[in-house]
């Protein structure tokens, strides 16, 4: 039997103490947290998300940050997305609303957290991304300032016009604009959103963007934290990328122009019906 040489033993060593000092820290993190007073509630809108790809990794995530509260707030689906969240442990709630806005309000009006983060049903958390938001809130918590904001926005298709969208999304939409869309799962700290319901305007459709106006009025310009929010690019996918991005611009203008939001989220949900049903 061959003996390691001693360079060997030593680099095992520091690699094996590097791994328990990375454990300490996180572990130090979410302790320092929790001493801080921050808690977290996440309100998870569902509608039939089952054979979408994405949820049952969404749950998983959430589940893994033990801190966080969740709410899921479902719109009566018929694949079993309300009984796997059941099952994992968290509070379901169900609506028969066609808005995704009075889910929503739903969800926040039970929420108990000092920080709220909207979590959209297609979009996929990075790894680190809620204790990131944990110590962002304690940053603001110890300094006394209010905050919002959302995550750093991908999709999942690696398509140069779909690697623009989600530039244009974090850097002239979100840090220029000040409108940051729910695929970026946004996040507030309570006391902005308000202490009696709605929460958010109840529309069915751009809902995200008069929430934003609301919340740079309060608290300012976002904070874009750099962990990934990764997208499903479904819509894309289904309608074909040129098309959908040209009925995203369509709405845009429609929005602009105070058409109804009712004909319009009928417009953006034909065929697809993802966050909404036909009625």
């Amino acid at each position: 039997m061959t003996l390691p040489k001693l360079g060997e033993e030593v680099n095992l060593c520091l690699s094996a103490a590097k791994v328990f000092e990375k454990i300490i820290s996180v572990s130090e993190k979410r302790s320092s947290a929790n001493d801080s007073g921050v808690k977290l509630s996440v309100v998870l809108t569902t509608y039939n998300e089952m054979a979408l790809g994405l949820y049952p990794q969404i749950l998983e995530r959430l589940k893994a940050f033990s801190e966080a509260e969740v709410i899921v707030v479902d719109r009566q689906s018929q694949d079993g997305t309300p009984h796997l969240a059941q099952k994992m442990g968290f509070l379901v709630l169900s609506s028969d609303s066609n808005s995704r806005a009075s889910r929503l309000n739903l969800g926040i009006a039970q929420a108990t957290g000092s920080v709220v983060l909207l979590h959209h049903p297609r979009s996929l958390l990075a790894p680190g991304a809620l204790e990131a938001l944990t110590e962002l809130a304690e940053q603001s918590f110890s300094s006394g300032r209010l905050f919002w904001g959302g995550f750093t926005h991908q999709l999942d298709w690696d398509h140069p016009l779909l690697r623009f969208t989600s530039w244009y999304s974090n850097e002239i939409r979100a840090k220029k604009s000040k409108i940051v869309y729910l695929d970026h799962c946004i996040f507030a700290h309570r006391e902005l959103l308000g202490k009696e319901p709605p929460f958010l305007p109840e529309v069915e459709i751009f809902e995200d963007t008069l929430l934003s106006k609301m919340l740079s009025q309060k608290a300012g310009p976002p904070v874009i934290l750099p962990q990934l929010s990764t997208t499903s690019a479904l819509r894309f996918r289904k309608r074909g990328v040129w098309r959908q991005a040209l009925l995203n611009q369509a709405l845009k203008v429609g929005f602009h122009l105070n058409f109804p939001n009712t004909w319009m989220n009928r417009i953006y949900e034909n065929r697809l019906w993802l966050n909404s049903d036909k009625s």
